[in-house]
């Protein structure tokens, strides 16, 4: 597509970059609900998410990818109100995803009480941020994978 066919379609660049980004946010909860299924056990449902997260990062060859959130919708974010909106509104569903599955594990007893479930669905989302930035840092996947357990058994008790 030329210059003027993909601005045509989609608007200016920032336009383009919202709908991209907008696009990034929606197949990631499309991927994470199914993850997260309630037909399994909350620590298993966990590791799913992060595994898969770490499957899209760490190609069979190459450098490990980075986060399209976190390369620029966070730095973009300090000065664009409408990438603020988009990044507040992605992370707001992420922290809901673990929020509602968390709760379930707390209603089934598999999960104690008294702890926050808000809380640990923040815990669990900053686990998954902290694989993609590390990933791009050179962590190797299996380091990784020992972090994920130890967070896993974290959340979980």
């Amino acid at each position: 597509m030329n210059r003027p066919s993909l601005y045509a379609a989609f608007g200016d660049k920032h336009a383009l970059y919202l709908r991209a980004l907008d696009h990034y946010w929606t197949l990631g909860h499309e991927g994470m609900r199914e993850a997260l299924a309630y037909d399994r056990p909350l620590a298993e449902a966990l590791m799913r998410v992060y595994r898969e997260g770490a499957v899209d990062l760490f190609p069979e060859s190459g450098h490990p990818r980075g986060c399209f959130v976190i390369g620029t919708a966070t730095t973009e974010a300090v000065g664009d109100a409408l990438n603020r909106g988009a990044l507040a509104k992605g992370l707001a569903k992420l922290d809901d995803a673990f929020e509602a599955r968390i709760r379930a594990a707390q209603k089934s007893g598999e999960l104690p009480r008294k702890d926050d479930p808000a809380v640990l669905a923040m815990l669990a989302s900053a686990i998954l941020h902290t694989i993609a930035i590390r990933a791009r840092a050179g962590t190797r996947r299996v380091e990784l994978e020992r972090f994920v357990c130890k967070a896993v058994a974290a959340i979980c008790g």
